[in-house]
């Protein structure tokens, strides 16, 4: 390990960020890594609150603030000025909407150090809310049964994975891969850390490396965020077929099931009611050990419908995406 550790540019995505930008940098600034050894750049896709302003009237000794604009308003745009204008050959993409643990910075480098054949570096994040269905959110999507085996909410070991929350880079690497890819609107870190894997090297999850995120306050909003992320995932699933889990095909086939149970309900079929049944049966009992483990147990009316809320529209999203995709391609073939 060197003894002095090198500079790093941290990109931070932003539009319309006015109630964490603040926080979020200041957490990063109250970090054990050396401020001027961090270059911060915030890219703007022109937000409409007073984002700008704050960032602007941030003054913190001896921590190099820049802000960017992103005239083509998308994460990817953002993720690429920012490695285009980075100074420094070490990259960290940090989400506006999360606080940093003090040694986030520090932990993410040395890893990236310590991994020589590293694509990628990140850590564990754990959700955090301030309203009460925001909790019932943060709780759901913690769990296995919400989200999978996705390792980056709840790792205790380092390990190989498929994608981490934003991630350290070696801006080289970036370059070598094409970037950020900016047709993916959602979705897009996980179609980046497939070209990582495939084409530089292993994605590191370290749990030392630790952020709090604040995640969506009400069930219409996760719902739509949910739905974006299924839908995109198609796209990364036809660019890169290799890419699918299983955490990805199950709310894709609880969806196909649901909709044949209709079916067979409708028609008069008792066992269609089987699948619908087993199911909120599950979210049920998953939803009363989760709210008594956290001792939260007024959350217990929310929870059964935010995993529904997770799952179906994770689901739809991806079906409306290959339905369309499918038509699309049928139309053109026609003529």
């Amino acid at each position: 390990m060197p003894t002095h550790l090198p500079s790093i540019s941290i990109i931070i995505p932003t539009f319309n960020e006015s109630g964490f930008i603040v926080d979020c940098i200041k957490s990063i600034a109250e970090g054990n890594y050396r401020l001027d050894k961090i270059e911060i750049l915030v890219i703007d896709g022109g937000s409409e609150d007073d984002t700008i302003d704050q960032v602007r009237s941030l003054s913190i000794d001896s921590l190099d603030i820049t802000l960017l604009k992103n005239n083509k308003k998308i994460t990817p745009a953002a993720m690429n000025i920012g490695i285009e204008a980075a100074k420094h050959e070490l990259l960290m993409w940090c989400g506006a909407h999360a606080i940093y643990d003090e040694n986030y910075v520090l932990n993410s480098v040395k890893t990236l150090l310590s991994e020589p054949d590293a694509a990628s570096v990140g850590g564990v994040i754990s959700a955090i809310a301030k309203t009460r269905t925001g909790k019932a959110i943060a709780i759901a999507t913690s769990s296995k049964f919400g989200i999978g085996n996705a390792q980056y909410r709840y790792a205790t070991k380092r390990q190989y994975v498929d994608t981490v929350f934003g991630g350290c880079f070696f801006k080289n690497n970036l370059i070598k891969v094409g970037g950020f890819n900016e047709a993916w609107v959602r979705n897009q870190d996980y179609e980046l850390n497939h070209r990582l894997r495939s084409q530089i090297g292993p994605i590191v999850l370290e749990p030392s490396i630790r952020c709090q995120y604040f995640c969506r306050e009400s069930i219409s909003k996760l719902s739509k965020q949910y739905f974006n992320y299924g839908f995109w995932r198609f796209n990364t699933l036809l660019k890169h077929p290799s890419s699918i889990s299983y955490r990805q095909v199950a709310p894709v086939l609880l969806c196909l099931s649901l909709a044949a149970s209709i079916t067979l309900i409708t028609l008069g079929h008792v066992i269609g009611w089987l699948i619908p049944l087993i199911y909120s049966s599950a979210c049920l009992a998953i939803s009363i050990k989760l709210a008594l483990d956290s001792k939260q147990a007024h959350l217990l009316i929310y929870l059964p419908i935010i995993f529904a809320a997770l799952h179906i529209s994770w689901g739809t999203g991806f079906i409306k995406n290959a339905i369309q995709t499918t038509m699309s391609n049928v139309f053109k073939s026609k003529h």
